[in-house]
């Protein structure tokens, strides 16, 4: 009964910190980018808050700095491919479980392509280990943690919990409502400006992000610090997020890197 009780904390954990990323809810629907907001975020000169055209991203003055505001709202809908790397660190002490994800996906696209690696530990005990290419609705898997080679398929909902869909900014526009001080500054992300948004989130602020909060695994979910890095295309680059569900600490850090035309994934050969 531990196992599956701290696997399922890993799975709500795994669900936030992709929710933290890309925003998607269970339904992959994704709450609309409000249109206007005030310009002169916190450290950004007022000549990097122009707006510009939808889908241009934000203007940037000589130092790469820009309005996230600007960003968000008018964030860049091409698809996009992207290395993914997460982190889940679930419980403490002799139980603590860490899970890593680790590949590369399709953003922003209408069909769904990603190959990603999943591996769940406890202590030296692996407990999950799969390798996943999905395309569309169809995913390719292995259980590499049996020493698999050979590769299974399955089918899944068109609209399922994923980092290949259409990116979701639901996180970036609630942050950006919390305030002045949520607006941390520009930093640098892998040489490239990114502005830092941070803030205690309650868990109806977190509803207002990801309207799947707070349901199915994510029940006893409490409120989260968040913090998230946006390009000047108003796409998140990187997250940290802290919360206890059911009385476990989650602590996930999510990052992207690589950003490049979308790409086409093919299914592994048979074997």
């Amino acid at each position: 009964m531990t196992i599956r009780r701290n696997t399922a904390l890993t799975v709500t954990a795994l669900a936030l910190a992709l929710a933290a990323l890309t925003g998607c809810g269970a339904d992959g629907a994704a709450p609309a980018p409000t249109a206007d907001r005030t310009a002169g975020a916190t450290g950004t000169p007022a000549e990097a808050t122009g707006a510009p055209s939808d889908g241009s991203g934000a203007p940037a003055d000589a130092t790469g700095a820009f309005d996230p505001a600007v960003a968000v709202a008018h964030h860049n809908l091409e698809p996009y491919a992207a290395t993914f790397e997460m982190t889940v660190e679930t419980g403490e002490g002799a139980e603590k479980e860490v899970v890593t994800v680790t590949g590369r996906s399709n953003h922003n696209a209408p069909i769904e392509g990603s190959r990603l690696e999943t591996k769940m530990v406890r202590g030296s005990d692996v407990l999950v280990w799969d390798e996943a290419v999905t395309i569309g609705t169809v995913v390719h898997r292995r259980d590499k943690a049996k020493g698999e080679s050979r590769w299974t398929t399955d089918q899944k909902p068109p609209a399922d919990d994923g980092t290949g869909g259409k990116d979701s900014y639901g996180y970036a526009e609630v942050l950006l409502d919390a305030g002045p001080a949520a607006r941390k500054g520009m930093e640098t992300e892998a040489g490239v400006p990114v502005f830092h948004l941070a803030a205690r989130l309650s868990p109806d602020q977190l509803r207002r992000a990801d309207p799947t909060y707070g349901k199915g695994q994510n029940q006893g979910a409490a409120a989260a610090d968040c913090h998230l890095w946006v390009d000047r295309l108003g796409r998140p680059v990187r997250s940290e997020q802290s919360t206890v569900v059911n009385g476990k600490p989650v602590v996930t850090k999510v990052r992207v890197s690589d950003i490049g035309p979308a790409e086409t994934f093919t299914p592994p050969a048979a074997g």
